[in-house]
């Protein structure tokens, strides 16, 4: 036979068990998506690289340093990533407010019986439950100062990794070969 208490027991170590199985994948997920994202901008940026060979090649031979050219392409993908920052941004925040907007309110009732059979406040929030017996929750996406910094930092941090990449094979090019080269 089981007791009330045994069936709270359960369900209280499933939930626990299940809050932290999705909290790991989540995080995992993300780092995978991050490097993802790092990844396609660098060769997205190395393919930028190998498609302007001449120019960059003229640009050495006109007398640019190394140091220049590194900072002309980190610069542009220094601000690709800041332009992607400012977009991800308001599709971030108009995301979130249509979930807001359309969201589905979830209604939670507990039975008249059950209700008085509960020993008041709990791991759950029984006592937190209205008189009538039910309670409504509305979904929202909620924004944080916060999590936007955080995301500006990796949009630019992904921005000058992938610059980097490009800039330093944009930097190793020899002006003749570069001028060499055909399209």
């Amino acid at each position: 036979m089981t007791t009330a208490k045994t069936l709270a027991d359960r369900v209280s170590g499933s939930l626990t068990d299940a809050k932290n199985l999705t909290s790991k994948l989540g995080v995992a997920l993300e780092i995978v998506g991050l490097l993802g994202a790092i990844l396609i901008a660098s060769l997205l940026t190395l393919t930028s690289v190998t498609k302007r060979v001449r120019e960059l090649g003229t640009l050495k031979a006109l007398g640019w340093s190394q140091r220049l050219v590194v900072r002309q392409v980190a610069g542009e993908s220094l601000l690709q990533g800041l332009l992607g920052a400012a977009l991800g941004i308001v599709i971030g925040i108009a995301g979130a407010a249509a979930i807001g907007a359309f969201a589905p309110s979830l209604k939670a009732t507990i039975a008249g019986a059950a209700q008085a059979a509960l020993p008041g406040p709990g791991p759950f929030g029984q006592g937190a439950v209205p008189s009538d017996g039910s309670t409504t929750v509305d979904l929202t996406a909620p924004i944080s100062i916060g999590l936007i910094a955080l995301a500006v930092l990796l949009a630019v941090g992904g921005g000058l990794i992938s610059g980097a990449v490009g800039a330093l094979r944009a930097s190793r090019l020899r002006p003749a070969d570069a001028l060499r080269h055909i399209d």
